[in-house]
């Protein structure tokens, strides 16, 4: 950290790189040397294809208080002001909306009209304070990209965002292996495997979900990712034994867990607008390989997928759950499946191309 950057570009994030996917579009997209400022939160060094790393050591244990967390998120501002203080960046890139409240004061100042800032998710905007600190970072930057249209609904109005997909490309030889599977032989007493692929969270609507589902032999239930050993006991006790768990994977082993799943699972909750606006990840995968999700009712998940019918809203209190999701799997055509995800992710791709563009113009502006 003694020696001053060359780069003129830098990227600010709260995040850990492992949990920034997106950052493989902005490499994609820079065609000069960037530095990277972010918050080490596991305590693993990380490679992104920076030039320099600034890398803020500090672990979040799942247990803190509200007040530790504050104290927490102090010290990364803190070394994000040094580092850009000492460094004379030209642009910046940052996302989530929170690193950009972090450096309020040089966004406003020096880097007014200089940075993109690329919300990924609801941040609290229904508090008039955080409502207010979103709408400068917005009103001050030259760029917004959101992952999803519905974030229009607490955002500033009057803005031309960008739509930025949370899609992961996924290899092409393995997508069509998998589209030529026939459906499961349910009369033989074949398994629907269901699969939460990602960081499991929202522990009690998993295990709801796991009830609903408990000693039903037509299906296997897998939860996969960083999170999924809080449900160890949980099954362990209650002996279930139609459920999988499989700990933190590398991003490299993501399409191969897709291409064991008949079904993708992405039951978070809703009536909650951190959970109702967003398109996640699992989305995207799901529609790629071309195969179903169940989402929860009520959210922009749902909407979506219904819309496009690669979706089923599943309500993990309803205690007929398990047979509707049978009946809704037996009743698939694969053939009208498939079409019905590729005409979402056109749309997908052509958001991307229109994304891609902006940055570069932002970049090179």
């Amino acid at each position: 950290m003694e020696n001053s950057s060359k780069a003129e570009i830098c990227i600010i994030t709260t995040r850990n790189i492992f949990d920034a996917p997106c950052l493989a579009k902005y490499r994609s997209l820079i065609d000069e040397p960037f530095d990277i400022i972010y918050w080490d939160k596991c305590g693993i060094a990380e490679d992104c294809g920076a030039e320099n790393y600034y890398r803020h050591e500090g672990l979040v244990p799942t247990s803190a208080s509200k007040n530790q967390k504050i104290l927490k998120y102090y010290g990364f501002f803190r070394y994000a002001n040094k580092i850009l203080k000492k460094n004379d960046y030209k642009k910046l890139i940052i996302f989530p909306t929170q690193a950009a409240w972090l450096i309020k004061r040089r966004l406003s100042g020096k880097y007014k009209g200089k940075y993109l800032l690329d919300i990924r998710d609801y941040a609290g905007e229904n508090r008039a304070f955080v409502r207010k600190l979103t709408a400068n970072a917005v009103k001050n930057a030259k760029l917004c990209s959101i992952t999803s249209d519905a974030y229009k609904t607490f955002l500033p109005k009057g803005v031309d965002y960008i739509v930025s997909h949370n899609v992961q490309e996924i290899d092409e030889n393995l997508v069509s292996i998998y589209r030529q599977r026939t459906k499961k032989n349910t009369s033989s007493g074949d398994r629907i495997v269901l699969s939460f692929i990602g960081t499991v969270r929202f522990i009690d609507r998993l295990k709801e979900l796991i009830e609903r589902f408990s000693g039903d032999k037509r299906f296997l239930l897998r939860f996969i990712g960083r999170g999924s050993d809080e449900l160890k006991s949980f099954v362990e006790e209650n002996g279930y034994n139609n459920v999988e768990l499989v700990g933190q994977f590398e991003r490299s082993e993501l399409a191969k867990f897709y291409f064991d799943t008949d079904i993708a699972i992405n039951l978070y909750g809703n009536a909650n607008p951190y959970l109702d606006y967003a398109l996640s990840n699992k989305l995207y995968s799901a529609a790629i390989m071309g195969m179903p999700i169940l989402v929860s009712p009520g959210t922009y998940m749902a909407e979506i997928s219904g819309k496009y019918g690669f979706g089923l809203a599943a309500d993990t209190k309803d205690g007929d759950l398990a047979d509707k999701v049978y009946a809704y799997y037996d009743s698939l055509d694969l053939e009208t499946l498939h079409k019905n995800c590729d005409a979402f992710m056109d749309e997908v791709r052509k958001d991307e191309k229109k994304y891609a563009c902006a940055v570069e113009a932002f970049l090179k502006n």
